[in-house]
Order: C-alpha cells, then structure tokens, then sequence
C-alpha cells in the first residue's frame, strides 16, 4: 500500500485526475484508497497495476474476494474444481 500511496501524493492534482480517468473511477475513490483504507476489487487493482510502473497487487488493498481471485489467478497449472466442496 505505500508504494501506491508514495506514488499517488507524488502526482498533481490534474495527474491524479488523469490517473482516476484511465482507471475507470475517481479521484474520490482513489483519496479513499490512501486515505481511508478502502479495499478495492481485482478490476480497478489491475487497471492500477498497468498504470502505475513498478505497482504490483501486493500493493494495494484488495477485498477479501480480490485477494481469492488473484491466488486462484496465480495458480500454476490446470485448476481442479470441486463442486459442493
């Protein structure tokens, strides 16, 4: 989270506007994310990622099912499905 942070209160303002744009969301939301300990779901923390050089996920504060769906992601290899597990 602070390497997000560090980059974020780097940009100028119309920068951080310009970053929230591109992310699809706010500049309010991403205040939010620094500032108010928002946790943000895997399409906005991708789109983050692709924007911001050197971010990883590791660096943001994903939700609970962001954090699911990003290991199940990073799983090598072919992914066994257990229905009514």
């Amino acid at each position: 989270m602070d390497r997000f942070k560090q980059h974020y209160l780097t940009l100028p303002v119309k920068e951080r506007d310009l970053l929230a744009q591109q992310a699809g969301t706010t500049r309010g939301t991403l205040n939010q994310i620094v500032y108010g300990g928002k946790h943000i779901e895997l399409g906005l923390a991708d789109c983050l990622v692709a924007l911001c050089p050197g971010l990883t996920l590791g660096d943001l504060p994903l939700t609970e099912r962001a954090r699911q769906q990003h290991s199940i992601r990073s799983m090598r290899g072919p992914v066994e499905l257990r229905v009514g597990a």
